[in-house]
């Protein structure tokens, strides 16, 4: 598989604390607007949660992985963010401290691309490596323990 650019150093944030899954989202967004992989923010924003109402994208380990296929994304990509405190997701009072979002083209034909998204929602499942995640202290190290765990 050719290395596929799906994770961009410049659509990680580290921050100190998020209020809510609305300004994580928003966030994420405007890293994915800046580096030109989403056309239209606010029209990416609402297909986001257009998925997101249909029920919680929290996935356990203080971790959420929001997504949706929308006509707004370029090509295949990923936007994290990493927060020192835990802020609140959904209605059931989970709490979040890894955003993982999914920005994934409505018509995909980017296989090479996607086949690396999946890999990534899989390898999501893995507790350790959802650890790993949450202890990696810079951009380059979150983005090496990922593509290392992937193989790409």
């Amino acid at each position: 598989m050719k290395n596929t650019n799906v994770i961009d150093i410049n659509n990680i944030i580290f921050t100190n604390k998020f209020s809510s899954k609305q300004e994580a989202i928003l966030k994420l967004s405007e890293l994915l607007v800046e580096s030109q992989i989403v056309i239209d923010k606010q029209k990416f924003i609402e297909d986001i949660f257009e998925r997101e109402n249909r029920g919680s994208t929290f996935v356990g380990e203080n971790l959420a992985i929001p997504h949706g296929f929308s006509n707004q994304v370029k090509k295949p990509s990923i936007a994290i963010a990493r927060v020192d405190n835990p802020f609140l997701w959904d209605e059931n009072d989970n709490k979040v401290k890894l955003t993982i979002l999914f920005a994934i083209p409505e018509d995909d034909e980017m296989e090479e691309e996607s086949e690396v998204l999946k890999k990534i929602a899989a390898a999501l499942g893995d507790e350790d490596l959802i650890k790993d995640l949450l202890n990696a202290h810079t951009k380059e190290k979150l983005i090496y323990i990922l593509k290392d765990y992937i193989n790409l």
